[in-house]
């Protein structure tokens, strides 16, 4: 299991090869043996078979390229509406009635996550590659298109299937850097200026922003973090998830 681990690199090009459906539901049910916050199971995983709706989703998403042809789309929510639904059902006069109950929503979060990293190692397990897509958070189209109710937010795409490339694993910063023992450490320039050395230089060795990205190959790991973080665009991007949040009912209106 832990070589598992150590050699898991994330796949974007799948082969033609189905995927049975006992394998894909052994997956999800391994997700569903991850923790969960006070056994309340605060997740929903939609598996998207058909293939006119499976396109909408990678377009809400913008999903170009060989990812479109990965054979099992998942998408991952947090969920507090089947939650809610149990204690209408008993008759309880609860959080989520009165648009409250935070907390729980935010844990709904961390249960997903934890399924979506035990359906990811699970796949690995059984010799399927995976990739997540993180533009299906709080995406409103996408939503829409699913037709998920209230108090149902969709975290990310799992793509899975057979792979059909052989990438490296791709580079972290040093345990050193990450590990904090008693207190937290703050990186040093010399850190910040070894680690981006490191990105830099693996990454363009394998060409991945010019196989992956069609980037330049001056294009290099720095230049993608400061892509990533544009000032107004992520204010844009954010003003837009906040309404999304809002509208769910995940955060007070």
């Amino acid at each position: 299991m832990l070589n598992l681990f150590f050699k898991r690199r994330t796949i974007r090009r799948f082969s033609s090869k189905p995927v049975p459906e006992e394998v894909v539901q052994r997956i999800v049910e391994a997700g569903q043996r991850a923790p969960t916050a006070c056994n309340l199971q605060t997740y929903s995983v939609i598996w998207v078979r058909d293939d006119k709706l499976k396109n909408k989703v990678l377009d809400a998403c913008k999903i170009s390229g060989a990812i479109r042809e990965a054979p099992i789309i998942f998408v991952i929510c947090a969920d507090v509406y089947r939650l809610s639904q149990v204690l209408d059902y008993l008759g309880h006069n609860h959080c989520f009635r009165h648009g409250h109950g935070y907390l729980i929503k935010f844990m709904s979060i961390m249960d997903a996550c934890f399924v979506a990293e035990n359906m990811t190692m699970a796949a690995e397990c059984l010799g399927l590659g995976s990739v997540y897509i993180g533009s299906a958070f709080a995406n409103d189209e996408l939503i829409e298109t699913l037709k998920l109710p209230e108090n149902v937010i969709p975290l990310t795409l799992l793509c899975v299937g057979y792979p059909n490339e052989q990438p490296p694993t791709r580079p972290r910063w040093p345990l050193s850097s990450i590990l904090h023992i008693d207190s937290y450490k703050k990186p040093t320039e010399k850190e910040m200026k070894a680690f981006l050395e490191h990105m830099n230089y693996t990454l363009e060795k394998e060409g991945y922003y010019q196989k992956y990205a069609n980037r330049e190959s001056t294009y290099h790991y720095s230049d993608h973090i400061r892509h990533k973080t544009i000032a107004d665009q992520q204010e844009k991007m954010d003003l837009e998830i906040l309404s999304v949040l809002k509208k769910m009912r995940f955060l007070p209106s």
